[in-house]
């Protein structure tokens, strides 16, 4: 009976270690597993050979040793990061730009740019940048690029639309062309991928405000003038051509009222003659005639008997 009463708490003791072990593998096979995000990608630094250039992890599972490999995960979802003096703003990088404009105004701006890292190159990103690659980079070349921008422009370009247009356009162009590069492959590939640049309302003083805002209403003023005398001018076109055309019209009916008469008369004559003509095919018993003028017709005699009867 004693034996017994030994061996179980001996057996206990086995089953407790190895329970114990069976939870240390799974927390050591935890610890070797690592799962990228949706929307990221990792790159691994090891402790001995540093970081693993080539090596991008797109979301999913991946194996690393513990202690030795350490991930680092990047968004590569594109964000837009905004330059603005709003405390409000939760993707806020920097100030506002105080820019110059080529009239010689100066103001603040709100700048919004949207960009992401380039899964193709986050190695290469992290090696050489770093994860801090809004304010060593994207800050400094957005600041620098807007001010040289907005040096090319009024102030009033800013206020229009189309303008506001045109200065993001160029704004982005030489942004893109600012972000660092790598080539590989024969090809030319950006670290950082800018999708767009967009301005906000400029800050203008009061008094340059007012002085765009009179600019405005005497240009829209100006051309409604414009648009009202365009539209006189075509009043008027379409006034003389209508007379015109009445006038031609009025020409036209008289033409037609002369021509119908004429032939009125001419109906009108032939059918007297027939009605007078006797069945023999002699001489009618009367004579009709039409005086034009200083000359007689005669509507059923014969033409060379008319003359004859005219020499007698």
């Amino acid at each position: 009976m004693p034996r017994r009463e030994e061996a179980e708490p001996s057996r206990t003791g086995w089953l407790m270690a190895g329970g114990i072990a069976i939870l240390a593998a799974l927390g050591i096979g935890r610890s070797c597993l690592y799962v990228t995000p949706p929307g990221h990608a990792t790159v691994v630094f090891n402790t001995f050979s540093g970081l693993q250039e080539g090596r991008v992890e797109l979301p999913g599972v991946i194996f690393v040793v513990p202690g030795i490999d350490t991930p680092i995960t990047y968004s590569v979802l594109t964000r837009v990061w905004e330059f603005t003096d709003n405390p409000a703003s939760a993707n806020a990088i920097s100030n506002a730009i105080t820019v110059n404009t080529a009239d010689g105004q100066a103001f603040a701006l709100d700048v919004a740019i949207a960009l992401k890292p380039n899964p193709a190159t986050l190695d290469e990103l992290h090696a050489n940048i770093g994860e801090n690659y809004l304010s060593t980079v994207v800050v400094p070349v957005v600041r620098s690029k807007i001010r040289d921008i907005s040096a090319s422009f009024d102030s009033e370009d800013f206020y229009r639309k189309s303008q506001r247009a045109a200065i993001e356009q160029q704004a982005l162009a030489l942004i893109r062309q600012e972000m660092p590069t790598l080539k590989r492959d024969g090809q030319t590939l950006f670290l950082l991928q800018v999708d767009g640049v967009f301005l906000g309302n400029p800050d203008f003083p009061e008094a340059l405000k007012d002085s765009i805002e009179r600019k405005q209403v005497a240009s829209i003023t100006a051309q409604t003038a414009a648009v009202r005398a365009q539209i006189q001018e075509k009043e008027t076109e379409r006034l003389l051509i209508l007379a015109a055309a009445n006038q031609r019209a009025i020409e036209l009916k008289g033409q037609a009222a002369a021509q119908n008469a004429q032939l009125a008369d001419l109906l009108f004559y032939e059918t007297l003659q027939e009605r007078i003509q006797n069945p023999t095919g002699s001489a009618p018993p009367l004579r009709i005639i039409r005086v034009e003028g200083n000359s007689t017709v005669f509507l059923n005699v014969d033409p060379h008997q008319a003359a004859l009867q005219r020499a007698q």
